[in-house]
């Protein structure tokens, strides 16, 4: 999987000039979502339409529509002792799966609702509707897209126990064994490791390490159900001051005003290349008859390539970089 971190920045006018790459026009953005799933790497430019136009689908609000017609949101509410009453049922779970490193991340991923419309880690239709046809079909009959499956995995023994004690639900719990969350409603089925690995990458070879840390040594079983998380994701790392989930950056979205949206996801520093395309792409929104166009920087996180720089360093350049105007007026989220 991949962490995402966003800028949202309203550039200056002074900025807004037409850019080549390679001796080439930068081509016509694209409309799209907001706020983008893939694989690490440098996107293109996408433009998201917050207010027109045909085919994007919109609320009376002018934001495009989550994945599935609404915004996925699994973390247990305070108001009304929702979240003590949660934490205290899972104390008293029998039954426990302990969270890895890339777990937790896919617990934050569902809990904020950026894999909206899915409500939990996947269940076997999920699964294979993810390996086989990238996509997942949301509540409301539309298919969304989602080429990468969010599982976990258990082991045998795991496996049997639940099984034997005809358990309905189990305790998420972190390496010093407090509870994270609880799935219920629960569904275990094989974990076809060979098979995820080939539809996933189109290759079983060697090397790959999401797949040497997250799925060669895992469980050979996937638990999948509905996920309630007892609190917000952190990470503790100096950086979760920036972390904002998606109905945040909706909110931001909205109090700038934005009637349209791009975004831009790397996963190294900002380099003329990327500026080039990102001012180009603003000219063309404006062009286009957009008043007020904001970026979404999205840099990623969690696994990227080996020799990136690190996520910390890169934050720091990025904030650096949309500093030097105060009109930029750089706000951050991380996924």
């Amino acid at each position: 999987m991949v962490t995402h971190a966003a800028f949202v920045v309203k550039f200056p006018q002074q900025l807004a000039r037409p850019g080549r790459v390679h001796g080439r026009p930068v081509p016509p953005a694209r409309m799209g979502i907001a706020v983008s799933r893939g694989s690490p790497g440098n996107s293109a430019v996408t433009a998201v339409a917050a207010a027109m136009p045909r085919g994007v689908r919109c609320r009376a609000g002018g934001l495009i529509e989550p994945d599935g017609g609404n915004l996925v949101d699994l973390v247990a509410p305070e108001e009304g002792g929702r979240r003590a009453v949660l934490w205290r049922e899972a104390a008293v779970l029998p039954h426990r799966v302990r969270l890895g490193r890339v777990d937790t991340e896919w617990v934050h991923v569902l809990s904020e609702g950026w894999a909206s419309p899915l409500r939990g880690f996947m269940r076997e239709t999920e699964f294979l509707q993810a390996l086989h046809f990238n996509a997942v079909r949301g509540h409301d009959g539309s298919m969304v897209n989602m080429s990468v499956p969010i599982v976990l995995a258990v082991d045998d023994a795991q496996r049997r126990a639940i099984l034997a004690s005809g358990a309905t639900s189990v305790a998420l719990i972190d390496d010093h064994d407090r509870p994270v969350a609880v799935l219920s409603d629960i569904e275990i089925y094989k974990h076809n490791k060979k098979e995820r690995i080939a539809r996933t990458w189109g290759t079983t070879a060697l090397g790959l390490p999401y797949v040497e840390e997250a799925i060669t040594n895992a469980g050979d079983w996937l638990i999948g159900g509905d996920l309630e998380v007892i609190e917000p994701i952190k990470y503790n790392d100096g950086l979760d001051q920036y972390r904002l989930s998606p109905a945040q950056l909706r909110e931001e979205f909205a109090r700038r005003n934005a009637d349209a949206v791009f975004a831009f996801q790397l996963r190294n520093p900002v380099h003329n290349g990327h500026a080039l395309l990102m001012t180009d792409t603003r000219r063309r929104l404006l062009d286009m008859g957009y008043k007020n166009p904001v970026l979404l920087l999205h840099p990623l996180g969690g696994f990227t390539k080996a020799d990136d720089v690190p996520l910390s360093v890169r934050m720091k350049q990025h904030e650096k970089v949309f500093s030097y105007k105060q009109s930029y007026h750089p706000s951050v989220s991380f996924l």
